[in-house]
């Protein structure tokens, strides 16, 4: 029987999780504070709501530890009532806002890009994300952000939340972990996905009747790689199953020290 690695893998998963009780978060979440105060300052009147997403509320995010990348999305929806403004406008409050709280102060950077604004505090980026809403009576609201040819295109930042949540209570609470272990290779070997495209696709995957350790493998063997996609990208991928491959064959062999060997080929 071969020698198992879930408990390992678990413990490996929990490394790569943002803690409640880390000094990280601790600053995250003071940051998020100071920054939805300012808000509420410079353009208060001008907002009509402001909120968490991506991977920091699914609860996904790694520690920059292990990934550098780790940011936090802040959605700022603005009243449009009066009337339309583009998505450029909305940009330029939030870079004018950026720059007046945070530009050049205690180490902090301001970058404007598409369809962000980017704020860095302590080494950690939070992206602003302006948006507008088209309310219903008797419909949900219909949410928008900015596209990149100026113009905007419907989102719905909840969606991949909802989802990741029922697949992670259905698979018996594996998949958010599983989810954690790619992450932390996919940051490991240079982002040959993104970090959404990533999350995506594990969340689709079926881990019927699996552990940890069965759907790590398992999703490491169906990761999606298109035809047309570079070929570093493909590349990277043949290495990382390779090198699970191996991990495999030794349990199989009841040898896990060289197993733990290969794993770590591949995940920090």
């Amino acid at each position: 029987m071969a020698v198992p690695l879930n408990s390992y893998l678990n413990e490996l998963a929990s490394k790569y999780y943002l803690k409640n009780d880390s000094e990280e978060l601790r600053k995250i979440s003071n940051s998020i504070e100071s920054l939805f105060k300012n808000l509420n300052t410079d353009l208060g009147l001008r907002i009509k709501r402001k909120f968490i997403f991506g991977s920091y509320d699914r609860d996904t995010i790694l520690p920059r530890t292990f990934d550098s990348k780790s940011d936090v999305d802040i959605m700022v929806v603005f009243n449009h009532t009066d009337y339309e403004r583009t998505p450029e406008t909305y940009r330029t409050w939030l870079k004018n806002f950026a720059d007046k709280y945070y530009k050049d102060r205690y180490g902090s950077e301001v970058v404007r890009s598409t369809p962000t604004v980017t704020i860095r505090l302590n080494n950690i980026k939070y992206d602003l994300v302006p948006a507008k809403e088209i309310t219903y009576q008797y419909l949900p609201n219909d949410l928008y952000i900015p596209n990149s040819s100026q113009g905007w295109q419907q989102t719905d930042p909840n969606s991949i939340k909802n989802a990741l949540q029922e697949a992670n209570k259905k698979y018996d609470y594996i998949v958010k972990p599983i989810i954690r272990l790619i992450k932390a290779w996919n940051a490991n070997v240079g982002y040959p996905y993104d970090s959404f495209e990533l999350e995506l696709a594990i969340t689709k995957m079926n881990f019927h009747l699996d552990n940890i350790q069965t759907g790590f493998f398992w999703a490491v063997k169906y990761l999606p790689v298109g035809q047309y996609d570079p070929q570093y990208k493909k590349d990277k991928v043949a290495s990382l199953q390779n090198n699970i491959d191996k991990v495999k064959l030794y349990l199989e062999n009841n040898d896990s020290i060289t197993a733990k060997y290969w794993l770590h080929k591949v995940l920090p």
